[in-house]
């Protein structure tokens, strides 16, 4: 029997709702921005077991559930059923029926023209962007529509230093000898990398890389490199070739030796907004549990003494001193 979503879906069972959720609440951008991926792929699809999407898109079937109740009732005026997206939950399957207004070309007035346009150029300048590209194709369409002032539309970015220099050894192998600043110690370190891989996340540039100094794949934040040393000596890359180029950049964590879980208060809340997780989990009380990966205990220790009381480690059990032991040393340092 079918599960209508919203006003057309009953709710799952709080027991089905509740399996598998793993993170906190998501931002409305976040679940629009997932929407606009999921739903054009549903349709061309009609029906998929929930399962299967929610593997698909690398979320709880609660979750996804959650995203197709908000679809259920976007549509355009007047919003009358017939207007509105059908998504509907079958015997555990999604099913979607798109009303025929959602099929008559798409009318773009000026201004979202001209929108398209800038945005279409700036991710033209992004690194791996292709100028014959799919997107580029759909800017010269575009073109067309823009009055007589279309070659006004000029888009300019700075690029971000290093990142096709990055980007090229990862397809040559290259070492390259980085300078790299790491605030949490106020210290320049001189290290020899390979890099692997180079992935944006939260607005920031980060390149996955063979660190020799370390014997391990480390992750570096592309704008904390000062120099940048070209060794003229090779490493071919072991990954398969789909690795790198997945689109899910949540493998870089595989590259870091150690995860721990930490319960996080409410008034150390920047820990959870400043640094990526693997797993998130609100609680009643208002605070996080959150797994992330550690590069080492060190790091993890100076964190710890930041957030005070408000930030405690829960697993691995070996781990819950740290903040003691880190305590320790810095009082023996300083007498």
């Amino acid at each position: 029997m079918a599960q209508r979503i919203g006003k057309r879906l009953t709710p799952m069972s709080t027991k089905r709702a509740n399996a598998g959720r793993r993170r906190g609440p998501r931002g409305a951008a976040e679940r629009v921005s997932g929407l606009l991926v999921m739903l054009p792929w549903l349709v061309e699809r009609k029906r998929v077991k929930l399962a299967d999407m929610a593997k698909q898109f690398k979320m709880s079937e609660a979750e996804l559930t959650d995203d197709l109740m908000m679809a259920a009732v976007c549509g355009v005026p007047p919003y009358s059923p017939d207007a509105l997206i059908d998504v509907f939950i079958d015997e555990d399957e999604v099913v979607a029926e798109v009303p025929l207004v959602f099929s008559r070309p798409l009318r773009l007035n000026t201004a979202e023209v001209f929108a398209l346009t800038s945005m279409g150029k700036a991710a033209l300048q992004f690194p791996g962007a292709a100028d014959t590209g799919p997107l580029a194709t759909a800017l010269t369409k575009l073109r067309r529509l823009l009055p007589s002032t279309q070659d006004l539309i000029e888009v300019d970015l700075k690029p971000v230093a290093h990142v096709a220099e990055f980007t090229a050894a990862v397809e040559s192998g290259e070492q390259l000898i980085i300078t790299y600043l790491s605030p949490a110690r106020a210290e320049r370190s001189e290290r020899a990398i390979t890099p692997r891989k180079v992935f944006e996340d939260g607005g920031h540039w980060y390149v996955a890389a063979d660190d020799d100094r370390s014997g391990e794949r480390r992750v570096f934040r592309i704008d904390r490199v000062e120099g940048v040393e070209h060794t003229s000596s090779f490493s071919p890359n072991t990954s398969t070739p789909d690795s790198g180029n997945s689109g899910d950049e949540s493998d870089w964590f595989s590259g870091l030796r150690q995860q721990v879980t930490l319960r996080v208060q409410p008034r150390a809340r920047w820990v959870v907004e400043s640094y990526p997780y693997i797993e998130r989990t609100k609680n009643d009380d208002g605070s996080v549990d959150i797994t992330m990966a550690v590069s080492s205990e060190h790091w993890l220790g100076r964190l710890l003494l930041r957030a005070g009381i408000n930030v405690r480690v829960l697993e691995p059990v070996e781990l819950r001193d740290v903040a003691m032991r880190t305590a320790a040393k810095v009082l023996e340092r300083y007498g």
